[in-house]
């Protein structure tokens, strides 16, 4: 339903972790074959996919697809580091 009103009305449409319903993904592939064959998408729609390898992640979706990669840096204390970064001052003082 989302992605069809964010084709629709030109939406960005955000499907995150999308390794963890291996089971809907032929559906997903099937449903982005008929947008692709479609008028009725606005050029402003996007959808974004976020995921984790797996091989059973639709090989039309990732051909068609453009592909950003992002690693986490490698350590506790990078981590840590990144997590503070990420928060801004209210958020961190929010916490008990």
């Amino acid at each position: 339903r989302l992605m069809s009103e964010g084709a629709a009305a030109g939406h960005w449409v955000c499907l995150q972790n999308c390794h963890l319903a291996v089971s809907w993904l032929p559906k997903l592939d099937r449903l982005l074959e008929e947008m692709r064959d479609s008028d009725g998408v606005h050029d402003s729609f996007r959808l974004w996919l976020t995921t984790m390898p797996t091989p059973k992640f639709p090989v039309a979706v990732l051909q068609s697809s453009l592909k950003l990669t992002q690693e986490p840096p490698k350590g506790l204390k990078a981590n840590m580091a990144r997590s503070y970064i990420d928060m801004d001052e209210a958020e961190f003082e929010s916490c008990d």
